[in-house]
């Protein structure tokens, strides 16, 4: 799928006699915009903070969070290593590091910032959760059990200590506790479809199976397209209530139908990057307007705006570039492409 279409970037805030409440002012913008969910535009903005603010520990962190959100784990990991030099007592930055190493797949090192969170700050419950999840992922299912049930009573309401504990009891074979954690996850977030899903296959291979037949019918109320909601309540129902096992069915086969129009959108997309590498700008733009139109409200959409908002800028159509690239971010706000692309012009206009 194409990328950044060759534009340079670069978000241009200022430079030189920048005061430090200038840099305030940016971290207090990043933060609006991550509260809104726009991390790509974020980044943007703590990047400027940044050179304003060298040795901002908070800027840092939220600088380090957002490169991990984005998948930079290297660059995550250098930031809160600055942090921790200059918060060196602070449980919640071992954390951090912690997190964004485990990301890049040093487990053992992060497993090492845990221990270090948790000398600092025996009481964070964020620091046995990791640890607990770092733990699992090491095959250490004891300890990372007693680590999830310390999470848990330290921070009871957050339901990310029992999903994540969910998994190591599954992998010790004990679906009836990977069922009641499960469960507690959706007393905590009722419309969790993950949740529901895995709670209903628990259900299933332990033979509750009417359990979990009104856990799969609401999981299709809150996902009407949810073909592995489809496809499981289809079978389930086979024996018990075959003609809707049979409706079910077919709607399994609709939803595939609308899996294999994403693919037809999907080819007429890598066309039009084709077309755009080969600098073909209007054959690419006709292109991936056609992706779009086939697409329609498809799991690629907000890729296919960025994109031919990238191509029209290409012909000059930048009024019409600019709408596709905010209708990419309004659906995608981590897309940094179109971020990137949207600060270029808006600077370039100046």
């Amino acid at each position: 799928m194409l990328g950044c279409c060759s534009l340079s970037t670069g978000f241009l805030i200022g430079s030189g006699g920048q005061s430090r409440s200038t840099a305030n002012d940016l971290k207090k913008r990043a933060e609006r915009l991550l509260a809104d969910g726009q991390f790509a535009e974020a980044e943007l903005v703590l990047a400027q903070a940044e050179k304003l603010a060298t040795v901002d520990p908070q800027v840092l962190t939220l600088e380090g969070k957002v490169k991990g959100r984005l998948g930079e784990s290297g660059e995550a990991i250098l930031l809160f290593q600055r942090v921790i030099q200059l918060t060196p007592k602070s449980g919640e930055a071992h954390v951090s590091l912690a997190i964004a190493l485990a990301d890049s797949g040093d487990l053992r090192s992060a497993l090492t910032e845990t221990s270090r969170a948790i000398a600092l700050a025996p009481n964070l419950p964020i620091a046995h959760l990791n640890r607990a999840r770092i733990l699992d992922d090491l095959k250490m299912d004891r300890e990372a059990a007693i680590e999830f049930a310390l999470a848990s009573k330290l921070d009871p309401k957050n339901p990310d200590c029992y999903f994540y504990w969910s998994f190591a009891e599954r992998a010790t074979g004990n679906l009836a506790e990977e069922a009641k954690l499960l469960q507690r996850v959706l007393d905590l977030e009722p419309g969790n479809e993950k949740a529901l899903l895995m709670l209903a296959d628990s259900l299933i291979d332990q033979g509750r199976e009417s359990e979990a037949v009104a856990l799969l019918h609401n999981a299709l109320r809150i996902d009407p397209h949810s073909l592995q909601a489809a496809y499981m309540l289809s079978r389930v129902l086979q024996k018990t209530d075959p003609a809707e096992s049979k409706r079910l069915r077919e709607q399994f086969d609709r939803l595939k139908h609308r899996s294999a129009i994403v693919d037809q959108a999907k080819n007429l997309a890598n066309e039009a990057s084709q077309a755009f590498t080969a600098q073909e700008w209007r054959t690419s733009v006709r292109l991936f307007r056609e992706a779009l139109e086939t697409c329609g409200d498809c799991e690629i959409e907000s890729t296919l705006h960025r994109n031919l908002g990238l191509a029209m800028c290409r012909v000059g159509d930048i009024d019409p570039c600019v709408a596709e690239l905010r209708k990419a971010l309004a659906l995608n706000p981590e897309d940094r492409d179109a971020a990137e692309a949207l600060a270029l012009i808006k600077a370039q206009k100046k």
